[in-house]
């Protein structure tokens, strides 16, 4: 029977260093566009950046960057519509969106007002892309 050699093991400084791998193109984001320029290679250590389209918000990191196996990092960010809160309620008037819940960007709200009262500037007002309801605010005031 012939004695049994032992494997020679490489030091691993002597190995040749692993070769990071490029990463595909940035991840898509519903609603939101990045900084990388189109067509560009992406290695390891690179980052691109998010922005959301109008009437959404960025929710998570901004940024991915491009890893050494690959891939880009997690998570990726997110784009949410942008809500504005409920219509606010004026003196003596009242909204027609007494039962809704949810305003999304370009939702309009009229006011009237009560009997006796009369309708001083704009009856309408809408959620705006950065989530906030046009100004001013109508008011109502008695007639003598």
């Amino acid at each position: 029977c012939a004695p049994r050699r032992a494997k020679s093991l490489t030091p691993r400084s002597l190995l040749p260093p692993r070769l990071a791998l490029p990463c595909p193109a940035p991840p898509v984001i519903a609603h939101a566009t990045h900084s990388a320029e189109l067509g560009a290679n992406f290695t390891s250590g690179m980052s691109v950046s998010y922005r959301c389209q109008p009437g959404f918000s960025l929710l998570g990191d901004p940024s991915v960057s491009c890893t050494a196996s690959g891939n880009w990092s997690l998570p990726y960010p997110r784009c949410a519509v942008l809500l504005c809160p409920s219509p606010p309620n004026i003196d003596k008037g009242n909204h027609n969106s007494q039962d809704l819940e949810v305003f999304t960007p370009g939702m309009v709200v009229n006011y009237s007002c009560e009997p006796g009262y009369r309708l001083w500037g704009e009856a309408s007002i809408y959620c705006t892309d950065s989530g906030n309801w046009s100004l001013p605010l109508p008011q109502c005031a008695g007639t003598p």
